[in-house]
């Protein structure tokens, strides 16, 4: 299985769709984001996921992972 390079990529295959929620979930859980209003006059930091597979010794894909990071 190859690595997506976008979020469009990566939303097409079950695999990584549940590797974002898996992402989501842990974000929401560690209470590492909270959604606020844009203030005005403020640039605001993009996101980006980011998609690698987890490989055993074999080279066998193991496990997607996904990470949502900032841009900026």
């Amino acid at each position: 299985m190859t690595e997506p390079t976008n979020f469009e990529e990566a939303s097409q295959e079950e695999d990584w769709i549940r590797a974002m929620n898996e992402e989501l979930d842990q974000i929401e859980k560690n209470n590492t984001w909270e959604l606020v209003p844009r203030p005005e006059n403020k640039n605001v930091i993009g996101s980006k996921w980011v998609f690698k597979n987890k490989m055993n010794e074999k080279g066998q894909v193991v496990r997607n992972k996904s990470r949502l990071v900032c841009k900026g």
